[in-house]
């Protein structure tokens, strides 16, 4: 019976002793990242691994934990707050998050790019990227007090239209939908930059190509820009699927997860579990609840949009 397993060839042994040639001459730079090693083994990888070990246990954050096995996975899935309501936000909250950062900065950045003046192109890129600059919790803020049902600037419109003010944050209908609202007219500038970035790219010749055939503006971009802006497009969607799935911040700092729970998610139950109730066993299976999901969705639009493109040879 003959052996499957064939011997290293002779490019593979060449190769492998260049390796431990390298290695051994450079040795004095593997000292030198040790530190950066430690770091992000401490500050990353260990909370993780913490995380997943804690979820099996009850724990405060102080005493000994004790051995709970699925219970806190138990409690996650059989909870109303949790399992039916903050999932079911997270699910219509990210769903319009991947929506919005799909579509609006992809027409701006369209926009931007058809413009035939360098000025003005910069101009509009300008504008439409300065608010970076803001803190994300300097713009909450704001639109919290446009939203405020007593003095905001949303109910004083709608006062002078004729029409009856609404209470917004503060009523269990209205809250999700001021949610979706928020950051209107939804041009996100890191969005609008990539896809800018991806359009630029784009080989004249090829732009060129389509024009001398009479292509219009909307059958170039949907034939021509939106397919080999794919990699983009795919960037974009994996950065917003895990920003909004951890993203909390509104309830942070403005709703508590209310009125009656009508605006908490998964991530600002983790939080409250954690941090204002020490049930740090049930933040933990919360947490790898998250990374499961996330870590999913990230394997599936990395296998269902593949940026296969590749320009033609000029």
């Amino acid at each position: 019976m003959t052996s499957t397993t064939s011997a290293p060839t002779s490019h593979e042994r060449t190769s492998l002793a260049e390796t431990v040639r390298l290695i051994k001459k450079y040795w004095f730079c593997y000292p030198m990242i040790l530190g950066t090693f430690l770091l992000l083994g401490t500050f990353s990888y260990f909370p993780a691994i913490s995380a997943i070990y804690h979820s099996f246990t009850i724990w405060d954050g102080f005493r000994p934990e004790q051995w709970a096995g699925l219970q806190n996975f138990r409690e996650i899935f059989s909870s109303p707050v949790i399992f039916r309501q903050a999932f079911s936000n997270m699910a219509i909250l990210s769903a319009w998050s991947v929506i919005r950062a799909l579509v609006f900065p992809l027409i701006g950045a369209a926009l931007v790019y058809r413009l035939k003046s360098e000025s003005r192109a910069y101009f509009f890129r300008l504008v439409y990227v300065l608010p970076i600059v803001v803190p994300t919790t300097v713009g909450i803020l704001i639109w919290r007090q446009l939203y405020d049902p007593n003095v905001g600037l949303f109910n004083d419109i709608l006062i002078a239209l004729g029409m009856k003010p609404l209470a917004f944050l503060n009523s269990p209908k209205t809250a999700i939908p001021s949610l979706m609202f928020l950051g209107f007219p939804w041009i996100d500038g890191v969005g609008l930059l990539i896809y800018l970035a991806g359009l630029l790219a784009i080989p004249t010749e090829i732009v060129e190509a389509a024009i001398v055939d009479g292509a219009s503006s909307i059958r170039r971009f949907f034939s021509i820009e939106l397919p080999l802006i794919i990699p983009q497009l795919r960037l974009i969607l994996i950065l917003n699927i895990i920003g909004s799935l951890q993203g909390f911040g509104w309830q942070l700092l403005v709703t508590r997860g209310g009125p009656n729970n009508a605006t908490t998610v998964p991530a600002w139950e983790m939080y409250k579990s954690a941090l204002l109730e020490g049930r740090y066993g049930v933040a933990s299976a919360i947490g790898v609840v998250l990374f499961v999901l996330i870590f999913t969705l990230t394997l599936i639009n990395n296998s269902a949009v593949r940026s296969s493109v590749e320009y033609p040879a000029s």
